[in-house]
């Protein structure tokens, strides 16, 4: 069996027990490292597993092209994922593990890996973590939804259709991967003045970047790693 494994947000302290434990036993860690046009990025989870004393030699880092063009990022899965399948028929005994920020069951890359690993005739388990707008509303406080509210969460792209319904809601909106929408965020921002906005970036990481400020909203450049959340007044 190999297990993905959820990192959670960014803050160690956020990964579960079960997770910790899981890393902690595994011979072999696939972990992402980003690359985008400015070059081979430093990898977030393989400091953050190494800050919980996750040793250097089990991390295996495999690179991750970060663009709109999904081509290579879905090379790179079934790479990561035909490495895996090969290291566990070679050793069959070895404890493999890949592993995914936030959540490994909402919005990850585990979907894509695991189909390939299960097509080579292996089973998976995911093992759950902190998704990262929940995190993101920890730190503002307060309920996300309570009550009769509902919570719409948008992947950064979504149809005219969608948006304005979004807007025009009662309910709560959640944005994830803000910079794939940041012309439509600050246009709702500047137009609907009767809901609540709140932009996060890094969310318990080093960078960490929260605000309320429309005016600040307005002038931010938004990072891939940005989340808004919207309620109304």
């Amino acid at each position: 069996m190999i297990h993905f494994v959820s990192l959670g947000p960014g803050d160690p302290e956020l990964i579960t027990l079960k997770a910790l434990r899981t890393l902690r036993e595994a011979d072999y860690i696939y972990t992402p490292v980003p690359v985008s046009r400015k070059g081979r990025h430093a990898s977030k989870a393989a400091e953050m597993m190494l800050s919980l004393g996750i040793r250097e030699e089990q991390i295996q880092l495999y690179d991750l092209p970060m663009s709109k063009d999904r081509d290579g990022a879905l090379e790179a899965y079934e790479i990561v994922a035909r490495e895996a399948c090969e290291k566990q028929k070679a050793e069959p005994n070895a404890r493999i593990a890949i592993v995914a920020e936030g959540d490994c069951g909402f919005y990850s890359s585990s979907a894509y890996i695991g189909e390939h690993i299960e097509q080579e005739g292996f089973t998976t388990e995911q093992i759950c973590g902190v998704p990262a707008f929940i995190a993101c509303n920890g730190r503002l406080g307060g309920q996300l939804v309570q009550l009769e509210e509902q919570c719409t969460v948008i992947p950064g792209e979504a149809t005219r259709e969608e948006w304005d319904r979004a807007w025009q809601s009662r309910h709560t909106i959640v944005v994830m991967k803000g910079s794939l929408c940041e012309a439509e965020i600050k246009s709702a921002v500047a137009q609907h003045s009767d809901r609540k906005w709140h932009y996060f970036e890094f969310v318990g990481m080093p960078k960490e970047y929260i605000t309320s400020s429309t005016d600040e909203i307005l002038q931010r450049e938004f990072p891939y790693f940005s989340i808004i959340i919207s309620k109304r007044r």
